[in-house]
């Protein structure tokens, strides 16, 4: 009851099961694609040497015993391994490619000969519902276009304590989904400080969600009661709900405060609405803010 009544709190019309299942819950495996896994062994064992693949192996820890003069053999022998032996795949393959994915590699005529490559992973990665996001993480595609618009925004601003929580996120809300929540919360916290700090605004006293939430909704004009229209007034309400509902979820449930001889567990499920929940409202705290182009 108290669970369904939190969560509930976030997206009142949409029911749990319902949200779990468009946010790519726990009910979606986190193993490695044979298709994924097929590609991306075919790209990183023509790009790399042997003994770079053994080190991009090593940094996520996996060693070949086996001695092979096939490189694609060998990347796809270590994927296996991951998928048999790692609590979360997925997050090992995404550490795995991250140097592909985003340094520049000498041994490339030209760039666009590099982008093509990537682009095989990213596609391949697209067919099966996930997406690579900056950083070395892999996730379900549910929010990461708002997620991945929302990372662009704090890295081009250099908001480095809003980065800090992203990145919490993404590295907890399979492992440790608690933190993941705690974390959701605190980003919010950290784009309403800045907005009221960067506005020259009058910073509450308890400055939690809620009260930072309060100054931000007068100033920025979203309280649902001064909106003539009846579909954007029910929006708004429900962005109030998500502040309130992240909140909650982080007092009860989270890892920020002590619990009480009976609690609920959290799964990475609830983990994943938090954080989509949290980041559509911070990003759309952020557009508004540079529609009225004071933005920092």
């Amino acid at each position: 009851m108290a669970e369904s009544f939190l969560l509930g709190k976030v997206f009142g019309i949409v029911t749990l099961k319902k949200r779990a299942s468009i946010l790519q819950g726990d009910d979606v495996s986190r193993k490695i694609p044979i298709p994924v896994a097929a590609v991306v062994s075919n790209v990183v064992g023509d790009s790399f040497t042997h003994t770079e693949i053994d080190n991009l192996l090593g940094l996520v820890g996996i060693e070949i015993l086996t001695v092979t003069s096939n490189k694609i053999h060998k990347v796809r022998t270590g994927l296996n391994i991951v998928n048999e032996t790692k609590p979360d795949p997925l997050a090992t393959l995404g550490k795995f490619i991250e140097e592909f994915m985003e340094v520049e590699l000498r041994n490339y005529r030209t760039v666009d000969d590099l982008e093509i490559q990537r682009e095989k992973i990213s596609q391949k990665l697209s067919e099966q519902n996930l997406c690579y996001v900056k950083g070395g993480y892999i996730t379900a595609i549910g929010g990461t276009v708002v997620s991945r618009t929302l990372q662009d925004i704090i890295r081009a601003r250099d908001f480095s304590g809003v980065q800090t929580e992203f990145d919490r996120i993404y590295e907890n809300v399979q492992s440790d989904p608690a933190s993941a929540v705690t974390a959701s919360c605190a980003l919010l916290e950290s784009v309403f400080k800045i907005y009221i700090e960067t506005e020259k605004l009058a910073m509450p006293s308890e400055q939690s969600i809620k009260p930072l939430w309060k100054v931000i909704r007068a100033d920025l004009k979203f309280d649902p009661a001064a909106t003539q229209d009846d579909d954007l007034r029910t929006i708004l309400t429900g962005l109030a709900n998500i502040v309130e509902g992240t909140g909650s979820l982080r007092t009860h449930k989270g890892s920020a405060h002590g619990r009480g001889k009976t609690t609920y567990k959290l799964k990475p499920r609830h983990a994943r609405l938090a954080a989509h929940a949290a980041c559509t409202l911070a990003n759309f705290v952020l557009e508004a803010w540079d529609e009225r182009g004071t933005a920092g």
